[in-house]
């Protein structure tokens, strides 16, 4: 699956394409001869063809709702905080969107821009942007989930040529430089949400949650080691026209955040997020992302909490005491492993 597809806009067509291709597999014909490498190479041909008759029914899901009248108002009402006093309609701007399947849709969508007037002749319009693709999340011309499985393959592959390949292999067939970029893009708009959750925390606007209630908690917090690269000043060098640069070792704070059943077990039906989360900050900055997501999950509402942790005293000179803060703990227990030298600190909150 390398090239792009385009949309049919069809369901009844795509299905019968689907049937078509896909009955021609099922065929025993020369069993003889099949061994793995047949059964491997037929799961492959099903799983393409699954792909593009699942980026079809996207591709009618995202075409339908661009013609809702009540989706395009709500478009324009959800990002009126990009609107500025300037900023006017500007007719409609066709832009491509990849969906599963490498199915490439046409949309047709309303735009706005801000109109700046340096003369009297003139009017220089500044780069707008289509509503409907903001308010949905697809400014970057692909769909949301595979947005997402873009940058998770390139966060958790070797390297971003690794990661291309596994999502050619999954039928996204997208350039090098595209991975890359959507990757640390999405990376990006992580941080500024995090970053808005904490402005929030600091002004008490920040909505508690209730996803922790009644669930028994644990906090991991840890420290890492971690060699960050540091481009060096001057000139570029003659052969290889780069910068050099060195590697310094620094230390990021980790956080995770999960729930247990009644027998100890992580719990990993989905409906509970596990937060992982860390920054290369110092204990403070570590501390407000901590008591952001504690808020926002509502660990006040927890039935039992344990922090886990090693014998960094920063930990245990901070965090019980943002604990408490948060309404957590009312009793405490600590012991001491002798050989790793960990130390556990429970919260029993109801």
């Amino acid at each position: 699956m390398n090239k792009k597809i385009y949309a049919t806009l069809d369901l009844n067509k795509s299905l019968k394409e689907f049937k078509e291709n896909v009955t021609k597999i099922l065929e025993l014909t020369d069993i003889e001869n099949w061994d793995g490498v047949n059964i491997k190479e037929k799961e492959e041909k099903i799983r393409n063809i699954a792909l593009i008759l699942a980026g079809q029914c996207v591709a009618i899901l995202l075409y339908n709702l661009s013609h809702n009248t009540v989706a395009i108002n709500t478009a324009n009402n959800k990002t009126q905080a990009w609107w500025r006093a300037k900023t006017k309609n500007h007719g409609y701007k066709n832009r491509q969107i990849l969906t599963i399947g490498n199915v490439e849709l046409n949309l047709t969508l309303p735009y706005v821009v801000e109109r700046n007037k340096k003369s009297k002749t003139s009017k220089v319009l500044n780069q707008g942007f289509c509503p409907f693709l903001r308010w949905l999340g697809m400014e970057e011309g692909i769909t949301p989930l595979l947005w997402s499985n873009i940058a998770k393959y390139g966060a958790i592959s070797s390297s971003f040529e690794s990661a291309r390949q596994t999502l050619v292999d999954w039928g996204v067939n997208i350039s090098l430089k595209r991975v890359e970029r959507l990757t640390y893009c999405f990376g990006k708009i992580g941080l500024s949400l995090r970053e808005s959750k904490i402005f929030n925390l600091s002004i008490g606007n920040l909505p508690p949650g209730d996803t922790l209630k009644g669930q028994r908690v644990i906090i991991a917090a840890d420290g890492g080691r971690t060699r960050i690269r540091i481009e060096k000043k001057g000139r570029k060098h003659s052969k290889t026209n780069r910068h050099g640069f060195t590697g310094e070792w620094i230390e990021p704070k980790i956080l995770t955040i999960y729930t247990v059943d009644e027998k100890g077990k992580k719990n990993k039906n989905g409906e509970i997020p596990i937060i992982n989360d860390g920054t290369y900050e110092d204990y403070q900055g570590f501390l407000k992302i901590l008591e952001m997501y504690l808020v926002s999950l509502g660990i006040n509402q927890a039935r039992q909490v344990l922090l886990i942790a090693d014998g960094a005293e920063w930990i245990w000179k901070h965090i019980p005491p943002l604990l408490e803060k948060l309404n957590c703990p009312t009793e405490t227990y600590q012991s001491h492993r002798l050989l790793s030298r960990y130390r556990t600190h429970t919260s029993i909150c109801r």
